[in-house]
């Protein structure tokens, strides 16, 4: 019963946290290209937000498993405090680039966090924790962006009404922080002495390397390397929207709180894609999902440029790529989780949120010279294509690497006993 009272707080705990930085995120370019920020320089300051989770992810894993995820959500709300107070004060962008590595810092340590708390128990009860995991992510993802466009279209002054929603989000986090050490007081933090890392160890340049040592040795279990080149893809997507979907529509003509209906129609669509969920995994293999999901988001970076004339059918094209990319989260995550032990989640979510900042190293970069140099229609076209083909080749990888092997076991019942558990030849019990 406890088990399940600390799940729901994560479910609905990540609600909160993703409604915070959903308030905040998408005006971050607008307030920077106010400040005076170009293209490229945007795309640098939100790689930021990335660079720093490269190297803490698997520490920070490794943490979860050692002081579990009550604490770790702790130290990570700190982090967030400090970001949205950086975005307040900011008059310059020294501060902006500041509160992204805060910002990446916050989110690798307690996105890991919530996915560990809710995927314990069975696997059907984990799974269904997953999904509604996800599905109010979503809907946190959906709320924020309205509730800080109807904020910041309270001031005259654009860069005024952004400084407003910062504010808002900061507010905000100081409240999640007083119910998240109530919650943290009841809950049964691991004992040092029967973890396999102790928390001191982890910080012990020792430590970090076997964290990452640790980790990577998680990555040779195939359904493992298929969530990881899963979610690369789509987190690439995601990073490139998030950061520059709203400079484009403001350059069409968009107004704030139009594009902050926008964004939030994308969250809206991923939270309704998990009703689906259920009937899509009963007739479709996992990996067959994931791919399909990571071709549609490719696409819709493509028809970008021709959605944006009008309001209609970029609010149609945002609602398909939600839809998308909400369906790769918890697919993403049950693929993984299947395949390691519960003393191993923490490294194996600090192993999915390294893949993860990696792509968002890459996609701000990439887009922004792309968009410095030729234009964000330019960017979003090429960028577009190469996703497109990027998400066929793995296509074609996967069917052949991953589902022919699944075949084998079927023509040749003999083989059956020595497949060992957690490898490919069970997911179609999925």
């Amino acid at each position: 019963m406890q088990t399940d009272r600390f799940a729901l707080f994560g479910i609905f705990g990540g609600c909160v946290f993703f409604t915070i930085t959903g308030l905040a995120n998408p005006f971050f370019s607008l307030y920077a290209a106010e400040l005076g920020a170009s293209t490229f320089a945007i795309g640098a300051m939100v790689t930021l937000k990335a660079l720093l989770p490269v190297f803490i992810a698997m520490p920070a894993g490794q943490l979860i498993d050692s002081l579990g995820p009550m604490r770790m959500l702790q130290w990570g709300s700190w982090f967030l405090l400090a970001a949205l107070a950086c975005m307040v004060f900011a008059d310059g962008l020294l501060l902006l680039a500041l509160s992204q590595v805060l910002l990446g810092a916050c989110i690798v340590i307690m996105a890991s966090s919530f996915q560990v708390l809710v995927a314990k128990g069975s696997r059907d009860s984990r799974n269904e924790a997953i999904k509604r995991y996800s599905m109010w992510m979503s809907a946190g993802g959906m709320m924020g962006p309205l509730i800080g466009g109807a904020i910041a279209s309270t001031q005259a002054i654009p860069a005024d009404g952004y400084r407003a929603a910062f504010l808002a989000s900061t507010a905000a986090t100081a409240v999640f922080m007083l119910v998240l050490a109530v919650v943290a007081a009841r809950y049964p933090h691991p004992r040092q002495d029967e973890v396999e890392i102790s928390a001191r160890d982890v910080f012990s340049l020792k430590g970090v390397t076997g964290s990452y040592r640790s980790g990577l040795d998680l990555a040779h279990l195939r359904p493992v390397q298929f969530g990881l080149i899963a979610t690369f893809l789509i987190m690439f997507i995601q990073a490139l929207y998030m950061s520059f979907l709203p400079l484009y529509l403001d350059q069409n003509g968009f107004s704030t709180m139009l594009i902050a209906i926008t964004i939030s129609l994308k969250g809206l669509a991923g939270m309704v894609s998990r009703y689906g969920l259920t009937l899509l995994t009963r007739r479709f293999a996992l990996e067959q999902i994931l791919m399909a999901a990571g071709l549609i988001s490719a696409l819709c970076v493509v028809l970008t440029p021709l959605a944006v004339t009008t309001p209609a059918t970029m609010l149609i094209l945002a609602a398909i790529l939600g839809g998308a990319v909400g369906v790769n989260l918890p697919v993403s995550i049950m693929v993984m989780v299947d395949a390691v032990g519960d003393g191993q989640r923490g490294k194996l979510m600090g192993l999915r949120l390294l893949s993860n900042r990696v792509s968002q190293i890459l996609s701000p970069l990439m887009f922004g010279a792309l968009g410095g140099l030729f234009g964000l229609t330019a960017a979003f076209l090429s960028a577009g294509a190469m996703l497109v083909a990027t998400v066929t080749g793995f296509s074609v990888f996967a069917r052949r690497s991953l589902i022919a092997p699944v075949v084998a076991p079927v023509a040749a019942p003999v083989a059956a006993p020595v497949v060992a558990p957690g490898t490919p030849a069970k997911e179609p019990a999925e």
